[in-house]
């Protein structure tokens, strides 16, 4: 699925996703909505700690930002790491174009020469 994203600045494909996976484990305390659910990292933002996730239960997928804190622990709060929840894919990649506007500042990309 996620090599299909087309990801849009600073949305980008995870070089270790599987690493990002890891610290969300090692993160989210058993309050969290995301306790003992299976996420694969479809997405990270280069210049924060966002990562989409591709969170999977049953027959039903969701998708999720999570705002790591790089802890390497289990965060005491319920609502920590931060977490935005997306019902589809499409939801989220409508986020992420405004997303990409806000960290743009909604510039264009320059013409190209010929």
């Amino acid at each position: 699925m996620e090599s299909e994203i087309q990801f849009l600045t600073p949305w980008t494909t995870p070089a270790s996703p599987e690493g990002l996976v890891a610290e969300l484990r090692r993160e989210v305390g058993p309050h969290h909505p995301l306790f003992y659910k299976a996420a694969s990292a479809i997405g990270v933002a280069r210049d924060r700690d966002d990562v989409l996730f591709e969170i999977s239960g049953g027959s039903t997928r969701q998708y999720a930002v999570v705002h790591l804190t790089w802890s390497g622990k289990p965060e005491p709060s319920a609502t920590c790491p931060f977490t935005r929840f997306f019902d589809s894919l499409e939801q989220w990649l409508e986020w992420m174009k405004t997303d990409h506007e806000d960290y743009t500042y909604g510039e264009k990309e320059p013409p190209q020469r010929l």
